[in-house]
Protein backbone atom coordinates (compact mmCIF):
# COMPACT_ATOMS: atom_id res chain seq x y z
CA UNK A 1 0.00 0.00 0.00
CA UNK A 2 1.23 3.65 -1.38
CA UNK A 3 0.41 4.91 2.68
CA UNK A 4 3.14 2.05 3.70
CA UNK A 5 1.34 0.49 6.35
CA UNK A 6 3.72 -1.71 9.47
CA UNK A 7 1.67 -3.22 11.83
CA UNK A 8 1.85 -6.27 13.99
CA UNK A 9 -1.24 -8.06 15.07
CA UNK A 10 -1.32 -10.61 18.16
CA UNK A 11 -4.32 -12.41 18.89
CA UNK A 12 -5.41 -12.93 22.16
CA UNK A 13 -4.11 -16.07 22.89
CA UNK A 14 -3.90 -16.00 26.41
CA UNK A 15 -7.76 -15.84 26.74
CA UNK A 16 -7.33 -19.35 24.35
CA UNK A 17 -5.36 -20.99 26.45
CA UNK A 18 -6.43 -19.85 30.10
CA UNK A 19 -3.73 -17.11 30.88
CA UNK A 20 -0.99 -19.93 30.91
CA UNK A 21 1.08 -19.31 27.78
CA UNK A 22 4.50 -16.96 27.98
CA UNK A 23 3.60 -12.95 29.14
CA UNK A 24 -0.15 -14.06 30.00
CA UNK A 25 1.06 -13.27 33.62
CA UNK A 26 1.81 -9.74 33.14
CA UNK A 27 -1.69 -8.33 33.56
CA UNK A 28 -1.32 -6.93 29.75
CA UNK A 29 -4.22 -6.91 27.65
CA UNK A 30 -3.53 -7.97 24.46
CA UNK A 31 -5.87 -6.58 21.40
CA UNK A 32 -7.89 -9.63 19.96
CA UNK A 33 -7.55 -9.83 16.13
CA UNK A 34 -10.57 -8.40 15.38
CA UNK A 35 -9.85 -5.27 17.52
CA UNK A 36 -6.45 -4.72 15.83
CA UNK A 37 -7.83 -4.96 12.58
CA UNK A 38 -10.18 -2.08 13.03
CA UNK A 39 -7.49 -0.34 14.95
CA UNK A 40 -5.02 -0.11 12.31
CA UNK A 41 -7.74 0.48 9.73
CA UNK A 42 -8.47 3.15 11.90
CA UNK A 43 -4.32 4.48 12.23
CA UNK A 44 -4.25 3.84 8.46
CA UNK A 45 -6.92 6.68 7.54
CA UNK A 46 -5.68 9.07 9.69
CA UNK A 47 -2.51 8.98 7.52
CA UNK A 48 -4.40 9.18 4.57
CA UNK A 49 -6.47 11.78 5.75
CA UNK A 50 -3.75 14.71 4.74
CA UNK A 51 -6.37 18.08 4.22
CA UNK A 52 -4.43 20.49 6.46
CA UNK A 53 -1.30 18.90 6.30
CA UNK A 54 1.45 21.67 6.91
CA UNK A 55 2.47 23.72 3.53
CA UNK A 56 4.53 22.42 1.67
CA UNK A 57 4.32 18.60 2.36
CA UNK A 58 2.67 15.84 -0.41
CA UNK A 59 -0.52 14.99 -0.08
CA UNK A 60 0.66 11.49 -1.45
CA UNK A 61 2.06 9.49 1.70
CA UNK A 62 4.24 6.95 0.57
CA UNK A 63 6.09 4.20 2.82
CA UNK A 64 7.25 4.02 6.07
CA UNK A 65 10.07 5.96 6.84
CA UNK A 66 13.55 3.32 6.88
CA UNK A 67 17.06 4.83 9.38
CA UNK A 68 19.82 5.15 6.48
CA UNK A 69 22.30 3.52 8.30
CA UNK A 70 22.06 1.51 11.30
CA UNK A 71 23.25 3.62 14.08
CA UNK A 72 26.49 2.32 16.70
CA UNK A 73 25.66 3.76 19.90
CA UNK A 74 22.14 1.38 21.50
CA UNK A 75 19.72 4.23 22.65
CA UNK A 76 20.24 6.03 19.43
CA UNK A 77 18.99 2.78 17.49
CA UNK A 78 16.25 2.71 19.59
CA UNK A 79 15.23 5.94 19.21
CA UNK A 80 16.03 5.92 15.23
CA UNK A 81 13.79 2.38 14.79
CA UNK A 82 10.68 3.35 16.51
CA UNK A 83 10.46 5.97 14.27
CA UNK A 84 11.66 3.38 11.41
CA UNK A 85 9.61 0.36 12.22
CA UNK A 86 11.89 -2.13 13.33
CA UNK A 87 11.19 -1.36 16.96
CA UNK A 88 11.15 -4.71 18.59
CA UNK A 89 8.73 -4.17 21.50
CA UNK A 90 5.68 -3.93 19.19
CA UNK A 91 3.58 -7.49 20.09
CA UNK A 92 0.93 -6.38 21.85
CA UNK A 93 0.41 -3.31 19.68
CA UNK A 94 -1.23 -1.83 16.24
CA UNK A 95 0.59 0.54 13.90
CA UNK A 96 0.46 2.09 10.53
CA UNK A 97 3.51 4.17 9.11
CA UNK A 98 3.88 6.64 6.02
CA UNK A 99 6.48 9.33 4.82
CA UNK A 100 5.40 12.85 3.35
CA UNK A 101 7.54 14.49 0.95
CA UNK A 102 8.27 17.93 1.42
CA UNK A 103 9.60 21.28 -0.96
CA UNK A 104 12.83 21.19 0.94
CA UNK A 105 16.23 20.06 -0.40
CA UNK A 106 16.14 16.20 0.39
CA UNK A 107 12.96 17.00 3.17
CA UNK A 108 10.35 14.36 4.26
CA UNK A 109 8.66 14.14 7.55
CA UNK A 110 8.44 10.34 8.03
CA UNK A 111 5.81 9.16 10.95
CA UNK A 112 4.43 6.26 12.23
CA UNK A 113 1.26 5.72 15.04
CA UNK A 114 0.90 2.57 17.60
CA UNK A 115 -1.58 2.28 19.51
CA UNK A 116 -1.17 0.17 22.90
CA UNK A 117 -3.43 -1.08 25.30
CA UNK A 118 -3.52 -0.74 28.95
CA UNK A 119 -0.53 1.42 29.90
CA UNK A 120 1.72 0.52 26.63
CA UNK A 121 1.85 3.48 25.26
CA UNK A 122 2.63 5.70 28.59
CA UNK A 123 5.56 3.03 29.49
CA UNK A 124 6.88 3.52 25.75
CA UNK A 125 7.13 6.35 26.31
CA UNK A 126 8.88 6.82 28.89
CA UNK A 127 11.39 4.16 27.43
CA UNK A 128 11.79 6.51 24.50
CA UNK A 129 12.15 9.59 26.45
CA UNK A 130 15.30 7.59 28.39
CA UNK A 131 16.90 6.49 25.14
CA UNK A 132 16.91 10.16 23.48
CA UNK A 133 18.15 11.62 26.61
CA UNK A 134 20.86 8.32 26.66
CA UNK A 135 21.70 9.01 22.33
CA UNK A 136 24.60 11.65 21.99
CA UNK A 137 25.48 11.55 18.79
CA UNK A 138 24.03 9.06 15.79
CA UNK A 139 27.07 7.83 14.28
CA UNK A 140 27.72 4.92 10.96
CA UNK A 141 30.77 3.19 12.21
CA UNK A 142 30.70 2.19 8.70
CA UNK A 143 31.27 5.62 6.89
CA UNK A 144 33.30 7.48 9.71
CA UNK A 145 32.97 11.00 9.60
CA UNK A 146 31.35 11.26 6.53
CA UNK A 147 28.25 10.33 8.74
CA UNK A 148 28.20 11.29 11.99
CA UNK A 149 25.00 13.72 13.76
CA UNK A 150 25.13 15.50 17.01
CA UNK A 151 22.54 15.43 19.35
CA UNK A 152 21.44 18.56 20.91
CA UNK A 153 17.91 19.75 22.32
CA UNK A 154 15.08 20.73 20.49
CA UNK A 155 12.31 23.26 21.94
CA UNK A 156 9.10 22.16 21.04
CA UNK A 157 5.66 23.31 22.49
CA UNK A 158 3.96 20.68 24.75
CA UNK A 159 1.47 18.63 22.63
CA UNK A 160 -0.69 15.47 23.81
CA UNK A 161 -0.36 14.31 26.52
CA UNK A 162 3.71 14.23 26.30
CA UNK A 163 6.34 15.53 24.26
CA UNK A 164 9.86 14.44 23.83
CA UNK A 165 12.62 15.91 21.17
CA UNK A 166 16.07 15.90 19.98
CA UNK A 167 17.66 17.64 17.15
CA UNK A 168 20.30 15.45 15.52
CA UNK A 169 22.67 17.95 13.23
CA UNK A 170 26.03 16.89 11.16
CA UNK A 171 27.04 14.79 7.85
CA UNK A 172 25.23 11.93 5.85
CA UNK A 173 27.26 10.86 3.63
CA UNK A 174 29.38 13.79 3.10
CA UNK A 175 26.46 16.51 3.07
CA UNK A 176 25.42 18.57 5.39
CA UNK A 177 21.76 17.08 7.34
CA UNK A 178 19.43 17.52 10.35
CA UNK A 179 17.05 15.20 11.75
CA UNK A 180 14.61 16.60 14.41
CA UNK A 181 12.81 13.42 16.11
CA UNK A 182 9.57 14.10 18.04
CA UNK A 183 7.53 11.14 20.49
CA UNK A 184 4.27 12.30 21.26
CA UNK A 185 1.75 10.33 23.31
CA UNK A 186 -1.49 10.89 23.23
CA UNK A 187 -3.67 8.54 24.97
CA UNK A 188 -3.44 4.92 24.17
CA UNK A 189 -1.23 6.32 20.99
CA UNK A 190 2.37 6.86 20.52
CA UNK A 191 3.16 9.07 17.93
CA UNK A 192 6.65 9.04 16.29
CA UNK A 193 8.27 11.44 13.91
CA UNK A 194 11.18 12.42 12.42
CA UNK A 195 11.86 15.48 10.13
CA UNK A 196 14.36 15.34 8.01
CA UNK A 197 16.19 17.66 5.19
CA UNK A 198 19.53 18.36 3.39
CA UNK A 199 20.87 21.15 5.85
CA UNK A 200 18.46 22.31 8.52
CA UNK A 201 15.01 21.35 9.09
CA UNK A 202 12.98 23.89 10.56
CA UNK A 203 11.69 23.11 14.11
CA UNK A 204 8.91 25.25 13.54
CA UNK A 205 7.07 22.88 10.87
CA UNK A 206 8.75 19.97 13.12
CA UNK A 207 6.22 21.45 15.94
CA UNK A 208 3.43 21.67 13.12
CA UNK A 209 3.78 18.15 12.00
CA UNK A 210 3.51 17.12 15.26
CA UNK A 211 0.82 19.08 16.13
CA UNK A 212 -1.35 17.75 13.07
CA UNK A 213 -0.97 14.34 13.49
CA UNK A 214 -1.17 14.43 17.35
CA UNK A 215 -4.96 16.69 16.54
CA UNK A 216 -5.72 13.79 13.92
CA UNK A 217 -5.15 10.87 17.08
CA UNK A 218 -7.16 12.77 19.33
CA UNK A 219 -9.91 13.76 16.60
Amino acid sequence: MTWGIRAAILAAACAVLGGTSAGCGSGAVIYAEAEARTELERLSGLLRETAGLPEGFSARPRDGWKPPFRPADRDCRRVLNEVGGASQRRARSVRASATYHGDGLGELAGVSLTTYPGQGAEARFDDLAEALEGCPAVTDPERGADTSLAASGLDLAEIGDGTEARRLRGRLNGYPYEMNVVFVRSGQTLISLVHAAVADADAGRTERLARFFADRVTG
